[in-house]
């Protein structure tokens, strides 16, 4: 009797960090995949060429493979729950203050935060599933539903989006409102992980080791 309310206190204990994990995803997919309408909207707002503002997808694209390169080696040391937290922390208070900086330099800035933001996310979800999950089908199935997650927030924001983008007025910014609600749901996943706790002491490293590994990164460099 002990042992199931003790499994079922740490299922419910499970499920806030679940609900953060679904709300990271979220709001992820939303700023990720909003680079398109960030492209289109910058041209009528601030008048750069269409070669210019393709420049958006890169600076998105190149900071997760920069952070991701970088991070991998000490994340553990880092902690998944500490890099997590500051991913949201640093896209929450980014969120709330582009709309008040307007510019094409601001949103290039932006989606530069979000990719590097998403590569700490990203490791820190799948590492942190293996420690929640009690074993491989549950593993399974709560990574497939996270992932399913992503879908809906890339969904989701053709709706928000377009509820604020004034039409009759390409020229509005407007539209940059819409990351004050953005800022917000970033703000719920980080106050739903920041108030859970999540046991990492069975998957950490030494730092002697977390070193070695980054070295032995670069070797990669040379394989075909």
């Amino acid at each position: 009797l002990l042992f199931y309310y003790l499994s079922q206190a740490c299922c419910m204990m499970n499920l806030k960090i679940k609900i953060s994990l679904f709300f990271n995803y979220f709001v992820f997919a939303i700023l990720l995949n909003s680079s398109g309408i960030a492209i289109n909207q910058v041209q009528n707002n601030f008048g750069v060429s269409s070669k210019a503002a393709s420049w958006i997808d890169p600076c998105k694209d190149l900071s997760i493979a920069i952070m991701s390169f970088l991070v991998a080696s000490f994340i553990v040391r880092l902690g998944y729950k500490r890099a997590m937290l500051i991913a949201l922390g640093v896209v929450s208070a980014t969120c709330f203050t582009i709309p008040n900086v307007p510019s094409f330099l601001a949103i290039k800035l932006l989606f530069v935060i979000v990719g590097a933001s998403f590569a700490l996310i990203k490791m820190s979800v799948y590492s942190t599933i293996g420690i929640i999950t009690k074993d491989s089908k549950e593993h399974i199935r709560f990574m497939n539903f996270i992932e399913s997650f992503f879908t809906v927030g890339n969904f989701a924001l053709y709706f928000i989006f377009s509820y604020f983008i004034d039409d009759a007025h390409p020229e509005s910014t407007a539209w940059l409102k819409s990351y004050y609600l953005i800022g917000g749901i970033s703000i719920v996943a980080f106050l739903l992980l920041l108030t859970s706790n999540l046991d990492e002491s069975g998957v950490q490293k030494n730092e002697t080791e977390g070193s070695v590994n980054f070295f032995e990164m670069f070797t990669l460099m040379a394989k075909p």
